[in-house]
């Protein structure tokens, strides 16, 4: 079958997140668990707005020996029971946009070596429908501003490139992932700071574009000044 291209194939926007199958067979057992991320300020459920993002940041993670998780469109995760018993500030997604990465342009990694993105941080409400079904409601403000991002990190037409690579076999956004992974240097964001102080790192943005196979850096604050500690 045809794959289409990139100008004939356009697609709404759509969110991600990451699942792990947890083996369990018995009835009332949780089926799979989903990627919860916590940070010094704030935790929730890791979501993406760009299906390529989500399919980086797997590939690391089994790369970094995490295995068994797999992308899936956020609506077919059970947000409901995956924040149920968390207080109501958890209860929130956290959705990455691109990745952090140092003025060198090396992706910023943690301690555990986990890639570390630009989060925004969403409350999650939940539309209940008469038929029994809840769905998430996500504010038209919050898709209008992941465009407005892309375009500032990525170009005038990444949003559109985005929506397009969502609707990408899953053998091809994982072929995409493999090059992005293979084509990008890496740092860990501790030893960056000890070495540079606040210079160096923090608001510098990286996306990947499928069309040129490279990646495109931005920095977010302007020009910044090196100096050593």
């Amino acid at each position: 079958m045809r794959t289409p291209n990139i100008v004939e194939q356009d697609q709404a926007l759509r969110l991600w997140g990451l699942v792990r199958l947890t083996g369990s067979e018995l009835p009332g057992d949780d089926s799979h668990v989903t990627f919860y991320l916590r940070t010094a300020a704030e935790s929730g459920v890791l979501a993406f707005a760009s299906a390529l993002d989500a399919e980086i940041y797997r590939q690391h993670l089994l790369g970094c020996g995490l295995s068994g998780w797999q992308r899936a469109p956020l609506e077919q995760i059970d947000l409901e029971r995956v924040l149920s018993g968390r207080p109501e500030h958890q209860r929130r997604l956290m959705l990455a946009l691109g990745f952090s990465a140092s003025d060198t342009q090396a992706l910023l990694q943690d301690d555990q070596q986990l890639l570390i993105t630009p989060l925004l941080p969403l409350p999650i409400n939940m539309r209940h429908t008469l038929h029994g079904m809840s769905r998430l409601d996500i504010e038209q403000d919050v898709f209008d501003f992941v465009e407005q991002w892309w375009s500032r990190v990525g170009g005038d037409h990444y949003g559109h490139l985005m929506r397009i690579t969502a609707g990408w076999s899953d053998s091809r956004l994982a072929q995409s992932a493999h090059h992005a992974l293979d084509r990008a240097a890496f740092a860990n964001l501790r030893c960056l700071r000890e070495q540079w102080g606040s210079t160096g790192c923090g608001d510098e943005c990286a996306v990947f574009s499928p069309d040129t196979n490279a990646w495109r850096f931005s920095n977010l604050s302007g020009t910044r000044v090196r100096a050593l500690h």
